[in-house]
């Protein structure tokens, strides 16, 4: 585990850095527009890369030195962040500049994390696998909990600015513990043709490949669905709690959010292991879906603080174990083209949820929680009560029904639940 230990502590701080500019790049956005839909889009301008550039990602993370992909990204990305500095420096940072270069981050976010995650399964033995992914839940969860802690207290002395000044800082840690260490690289057999050419030729093998592992498709496309009723409600947060509170009190929400990560993150290296992840994975998404009907319930921050505290909770321990079952299932020398298609699977609808999200809130939702609207006399302007922000928490409690029902509907599907048991391991078991 040394090897990968190292890489994960420079990689963890200068995760923790970009989680302090992306948390106040937000407020940034929502203080000069008051939109959700303008604060949802900088969202979807960085997961967009990840379903368009998925056949280019998988292709070179497979092709070429992991090391080098994960170096050159990480440098270009500092340089980016440098760029942002000085624009806010001389006030020359625009809105519509924002998506752009947010586009750029995000794009090299999606050829960094193939060749990161497909390097976990060459770094450290079978039976420490999930051990090793449970670290990688833990470090998001701190990040999501320092984050937001950090930016908030931080944001209104140093502004955007500073904070992006210490995410170009803490870029070097990544730097140097990557230098520092070998990342064995597998063998893969010589492709002709252009690197396009052959990318399209890598994700459509990967898409035969995993069409091949009866069941595996199946997991995948319900997982997207999974994403996009878990990001309607996620991104609506910020505008939830930025229309009735400052940026300290979402930055309070944001670490509760964060320290139920994190305590997730501990216990998912903790619990045994199972030979049924599958189906353990959809017991706690389901109590996932208790978390969206609790936040839904009320205005007050504490009580949306709860609910999505209950909700991200199980999180680190399903994403562990989906991680476990996949690099165990995948042969390493294709991990990465696999990989990269999965994650444009599941991220395919992530945009498309964000875009629904801000406009299913300011045009559709809000106005029909309000006194006068269509649901304004109704039991469920009883329930929740009307006014700014009634809607989103009607949407709330709606994506928490959602994926309840949807995770009951796949404990059903055999052919999934059987995964484990019908294919093979194709990992070591030092």
């Amino acid at each position: 585990m040394k090897a990968f230990i190292i890489i994960w502590f420079g990689q963890f701080i200068s995760m923790l850095g970009s989680a302090l500019s992306a948390f106040g790049l937000g407020i940034w956005i929502f203080q000069k527009t008051g939109s959700a839909a303008s604060f949802a889009m900088s969202a979807v301008c960085t997961v967009l890369p990840a379903l368009l550039f998925a056949p280019l990602t998988g292709s070179i993370a497979d092709r070429k030195s992991r090391k080098a992909v994960i170096i050159f990204t990480d440098t270009i990305d500092a340089a980016l962040k440098l760029i942002i500095v000085f624009l806010l420096a001389f006030e020359k940072l625009e809105i519509w500049m924002v998506y752009p270069l947010v586009f750029l981050s995000g794009t090299l976010g999606n050829f960094q994390n193939p060749a990161f995650n497909a390097s976990i399964p060459m770094l450290v033995p079978s039976k420490n696998l999930t051990r090793a992914n449970g670290l990688m839940q833990f470090s998001n969860a701190v990040q999501n909990l320092l984050g937001p802690v950090l930016a908030g207290f931080l944001y209104p002395v140093i502004k955007l600015g500073g904070l992006f000044m210490i995410d170009f800082v803490t870029f070097f840690f990544a730097l140097f513990t990557i230098a520092a260490v070998k990342i064995p690289q597998p063998e893969i057999e010589k492709a002709q043709g252009s690197l396009f050419k052959i990318a399209l030729q890598d994700i459509k093998y990967a898409f035969t490949y995993l069409k091949q592992k009866t069941g595996f498709i199946s997991l995948v496309v319900f997982f997207g669905l999974l994403n996009f009723i878990v990001n309607i409600s996620m991104i609506l947060i910020g505008p939830l709690v930025m229309s009735n509170y400052n940026s300290q009190i979402y930055g309070n929400v944001q670490a509760l959010i964060g320290l139920a990560m994190l305590i997730g993150g501990l216990c998912s290296g903790l619990i045994p292991n199972t030979d049924e992840k599958i189906k353990r994975m959809f017991l706690v998404l389901i109590l996932c879906g208790l978390g969206p009907l609790i936040a839904g319930l009320s205005l007050q921050w504490i009580i949306i603080a709860l609910g999505f505290f209950i909700f991200m909770l199980p999180v680190p321990y399903a994403n562990t174990l989906f991680m476990s079952v996949f690099q165990m299932k995948i042969e390493p020398a294709v991990l990465g083209r696999v990989g990269a298609l999965v994650n444009a699977i599941l991220k395919a609808v992530t945009p498309i949820a964000y875009i629904c999200a801000g406009y299913l809130a300011d045009y559709i939702f809000e106005p029909l929680m309000q006194p006068s609207g269509l649901l304004g006399k109704t039991f469920i302007a009883g329930l929740l009560g009307t006014g700014c922000g009634r809607g989103i928490g009607l949407m709330f409690m709606l994506s928490g029904i959602f994926l309840i029902l949807g995770c009951t509907v796949m404990l059903s599907n055999k052919t999934v639940t059987s995964i484990e048991k019908r294919l093979p391991d194709y990992i070591d078991n030092q």
